[in-house]
């Protein structure tokens, strides 16, 4: 039997509960194939009592797997890996968990350029593609902590030229909480802080890709993500998403046709069409980068909204060769002007992002890298993402509840797993022209990629920056478009 004591170490201070620390073990166990497909683990009583715990603990452990997609119970059998997850050669334990990468297996180049941006403009109704609402930012608690932080003894330094790599002590303050928020064994030196996820994208690509290398991007994509990788020199193969994510047969077909340099995804929850990449995929797809030696470059721009259950941890905190490069922010757990996102890589890699960063920015923010560093210490952080997942939720339910009940006839969907977005396919072909002058006319602003609705007859649909009188107000005049259109 396999030392699962050891395996499993709960941190009971930690802030993840103990039943996701048993799970996120047990994804990393088969995730670096200590654990096989169709292998059999001790039943959630047996568990218990190897680790000191209460069974209804190790229980919803065993639920959260399940519901994943990593494990199976088979009546009269036991709880087994699922089956159809692909072989993973195992690693030795100590090799396996040593750290984070120093050596790198991938290519990578130094830099280039970027673009555009729309104005926004004013109605009385307004439906953007995703954002959070600002009036939940715990933005009094972070002037707060700004304040304490620029009065402090330390406070006159901050506000001089600091670590182009970013605040040290968030980055202290960040590694830890990633290791325990989403399983990522980094450290700070592993860390650059940019200013929001969008600086992070142009800082890696521009540092990958070389004119002329390809890289695979879902089909759709985030439009801002595919004009950083052109301007960077990259071609775009665009392979479909389906309601699983990306289409891994048919990165397979790309990887058979020619080099690939990286692929680009946002796992948590694919943007546009917000669905979640499963287990099996993240499995497979870190098999073929490591078959073919390209870089997964894993925007988890919003990670934390999960509502359904718990997310999936990143591909990052399972790779152990260097392959992923993780990007994230905290624009959207705070407001959207809040500009703090950081990148995780191998050391050397970052190297020489940091020679990239001091030439488009010399530095962030230190006084409010600082306090929000003070923030996620203290709790604040944590304890604002717990209300804002919760009324988050509410409101998704509340704008599905809407468009399952008055746009049965216009709109297909799928009820979001997470984010702060719906993917809303049109029934009827409808000339975006027309649409949004329409849209105008009654009233309605609509704030998000018009060039979805002209490639895909979809549009993405934000729900999260409005109250309930807002959804029901917006989605009104929406109707009353979408019956003046039939």
């Amino acid at each position: 039997m396999l030392p699962w004591k050891t395996i499993i170490q709960i941190e009971r201070q930690a802030i993840v509960p103990v039943y996701l620390q048993i799970a996120n073990a047990v994804i990393r166990e088969i995730s670096q194939g200590r654990l096989e497909p169709g292998q059999k683990i001790p039943g959630s009583r047996q568990m218990a009592g190897l680790l000191d715990l209460n069974r209804k603990t190790v229980s919803n452990a065993y639920s959260e797997l399940e519901g994943q997609g990593w494990l199976e119970v088979r009546p009269s059998s036991g709880v087994f890996v699922v089956s159809s997850l692909p072989t993973v050669q195992y690693q030795n334990i100590g090799i396996a968990n040593n750290g984070p990468v120093q050596k790198v297996d991938l290519e990578f180049n130094h830099f280039k350029s970027i673009e555009p941006y729309r104005k926004l403009e004013k109605y009385q109704h307004m439906i953007d593609d995703g954002s959070p609402d600002v009036r939940l930012a715990p933005l009094n608690t972070l002037m707060k902590y700004c304040r304490s932080v620029a009065n402090s003894r330390y406070g006159k330094k901050l506000l001089s030229y600091d670590d182009v790599q970013g605040e040290a002590t968030l980055r202290t303050v960040l590694s830890q909480y990633l290791r325990e928020t989403r399983g990522m064994d980094c450290k700070p030196e592993n860390i650059v802080i940019t200013r929001g996820s969008q600086m992070g994208i142009y800082l890696v690509f521009n540092m990958l890709i070389s004119k002329g290398d390809k890289v695979v991007v879902g089909n759709p994509n985030y439009d801002a993500a595919n004009w950083v990788m052109q301007t960077a020199g990259a071609e775009l193969e665009e392979i479909p998403v389906d309601k699983e994510g990306i289409s891994i047969d048919a990165l397979k077909d790309r990887c058979s046709e020619f080099d690939i340099k990286a692929t680009y995804i946002t796992p948590h929850h694919h943007f546009p069409t917000t669905v979640t990449l499963n287990a099996q995929r993240r499995m497979e797809l870190l098999e073929l980068a490591e078959q073919h030696r390209f870089a997964i470059v894993e925007d988890d721009y919003d990670y934390d909204f999960h509502y359904n259950s718990a997310p999936i941890l990143p591909l990052a905190s399972v790779d152990k060769k260097g392959l992923v490069i993780y990007i994230g922010s905290f624009s959207k757990l705070l407001a959207p002007s809040v500009r703090v996102g950081y990148i995780v890589a191998p050391e050397e890699m970052v190297a020489e992002i940091n020679k990239l960063r001091r030439i488009v920015d010399r530095q962030g923010d230190p006084i409010t890298e600082r306090a929000i560093a003070e923030m996620l210490k203290d709790g604040e952080v944590q304890r604002h993402l717990k209300k804002a997942v919760k009324v988050y939720r509410e409101r998704r339910d509340i704008f599905c509840d809407i468009l399952e009940k008055d746009f049965a006839d216009h709109f297909d969907f799928q009820r979001p797993e997470g984010g702060m977005a719906v993917w809303v396919h049109f029934k009827k072909k409808i000339e975006d022209k027309v649409f949004f002058e329409k849209c105008k006319e009654f009233g309605l602003y609509k704030n998000v990629d018009r060039e979805f609705l002209k490639k895909c007859g979809a549009l993405r649909m934000g729900f999260a920056s409005l109250n309930e009188k807002e959804i029901k107000g917006a989605l009104g005049v929406l109707k009353s478009v979408m019956e003046s259109l039939v």
